[in-house]
């Protein structure tokens, strides 16, 4: 499981932050066995403001990597081989407390970085926004600063036709706005959700601005497998070709999910009816991937996936996941991890449904060259306990006494459970038994959590595989990893 290929690697010298002489805090990584529950950010185990970023320009296919210390900027240039190519180090000025949050490539193939304050998680206050213009061949850079309106609120970034984009929200109006950054050149378009109706199950209608501020915005990665700490979450937002699919699953009724044309600034509401079940206390979720919608439905007794076509509404397949009384849902491996442990198994699936029903809900869909990954489960529901507690969360779970999976202290402690489990589907979306091979990802995860020394880093999709571009400390080096799907 350690297979990974190193690519290149080239000396720098890296300046730690005199503020972190002592022993990195280095925030626990995820392994194989939790790498379907949740996620890590690349940002959040970095020191200070010290980043890596590696970032490939869509049209010529060379990698770019970003690096910033405390002192200056290294700019690394490689072609598709991976060859490097060209090195720019400049530098911070004024730039040392700012962080980077994305990158667009011009006509001529340099790139221009973007630096702010602030690392945009959900929902974030932007003020000011620098942009870095570089010229390799030159040798040289400008700095430029965009005002951020301070009416309006950034949601989320993310990287399209080698642009740099911002979705925001505004304070009062409902709606989203979309910033696009082309080199120092900025473009502003919006999106009105006044006119659309948001209801919720009990009858209660609800304004946009109100919906995305009770359920905030998730950004799926399409090309990577996204864990179920992502996947349960209401609003979710996929980033497509010149499109954006925005999904609410805030009403167990139906997905209601909308198209946003970026190009040609349209607006499309689509709804998905869900399946109706014989127990009316139920939950759903959906998840979209490839134009395709995956809907999980849930009850106490039973679990339903429809998969529809998300542009003619069509159902292409409603397939019983999970019954209490399905002799064949007894062969399925079902899987429940308390707090870190190691995770065990569940003996039927009427016990597993009924853990569901304490949890948020969600599946996650992955799709390799051959088969499609589908990971169905639940993570503890996140519950505020005041503004004093702001970032903490609980969950109390409830056992059956005759669980022979707990033991008499799990009644009276509080514990966080997950529950999952993976199923494959083929190309007729039918499920197969087989043993599902390693994906890069997983891979990459592992050499992190057997390396934990490895606290700046970044990780990117390339062409089939993903890269992990890190900072050896010890041999001062910036380092490529290659990390492929399979046995390998």
């Amino acid at each position: 499981m350690l297979s990974q290929t190193l690519l290149t690697s080239h000396p720098i010298d890296f300046k730690k932050s005199k503020k972190n002489n002592k022993k990195p805090n280095i925030e626990k990584l995820r392994t194989l066995n939790e790498v379907a529950l949740s996620a890590t950010s690349d940002f959040k185990n970095s020191e200070e403001n010290n980043q890596i970023l590696n970032i490939e320009n869509e049209k010529t296919h060379d990698v770019f990597v970003f690096i910033k210390d405390i002192e200056k900027i290294t700019i690394l240039k490689y072609n598709r081989a991976l060859f490097l190519k060209s090195e720019y180090v400049f530098p911070l000025q004024n730039l040392a407390d700012k962080s980077i949050i994305g990158c667009s490539f011009g006509q001529d193939g340099n790139p221009t970085i973007y630096f702010s304050s602030n690392i945009i998680e959900n929902v974030s206050p932007l003020v000011l926004i620098s942009i870095l213009k570089c010229n390799l061949e030159n040798k040289t850079h400008t700095i430029s600063d965009f005002k951020f309106p301070a009416n309006e609120v950034a949601v989320t970034v993310f990287q399209m036709n080698n642009s740099f984009h911002i979705l925001a929200k505004h304070r009062i109006m409902q709606g989203l706005i979309v910033y696009t950054f082309q080199d120092t050149k900025v473009a502003k378009k919006g999106f009105d959700f006044s006119s659309l109706t948001f209801q919720h199950k009990n009858g209660k209608m609800l304004r946009f601005n109100n919906l995305i501020k009770n359920y905030p915005i998730e950004k799926i990665d399409v090309h990577d497998y996204n864990p179920l700490d992502k996947a349960v979450k209401v609003s979710k937002l996929y980033i497509q070709k010149n499109h954006i699919v925005l999904t609410f699953d805030y009403n167990p009724k139906l997905t209601q999910a909308f198209d946003i044309d970026i190009e040609n600034q349209e607006l499309i509401e689509k709804n998905f009816p869900q399946t109706v079940l014989q127990d009316p206390k139920k939950m759903s979720n959906s998840f979209y991937q490839d134009g395709k919608l995956y809907q999980i439905n849930t009850s106490k007794s039973e679990l339903l996936l429809d998969i529809k076509d998300f542009n003619s509404d069509q159902t292409l397949k409603t397939i019983r996941v999970l019954s209490e009384d399905d002799k064949r849902s007894k062969d399925v491996p079902l899987f429940i991890q308390i707090d870190s442990r190691k995770p065990g198994e569940i003996r039927s699936p009427k016990r597993f449904l009924q853990h569901l029903q304490t949890l948020d809900i969600g599946l996650s869909v992955f799709k390799n060259k051959e088969n499609t990954l589908v990971t169905f489960g639940g993570v503890p529901v996140i519950k505020k306990q005041g503004a004093s507690f702001r970032n903490q969360t609980y969950i109390v779970n409830r056992y059956e006494e005759d669980d022979p999976y707990f033991n008499a202290e799990f009644s009276t402690i509080e514990h966080f459970k997950s529950v999952y489990f993976p199923r494959i589907l083929d190309h007729n979306f039918e499920f197969i038994n087989q043993e599902q091979p390693p994906i890069g990802i997983d891979k990459l995860y592992y050499f992190l959590d057997m390396n934990k020394k490895i606290t700046i880093k970044n990780i990117s999709k390339y062409n089939d595989y993903y890269i992990l571009g890190y900072y050896d400390f010890e041999s001062k080096q910036f380092i490529m990893r290659k990390f492929t799907d399979g046995f390998n």
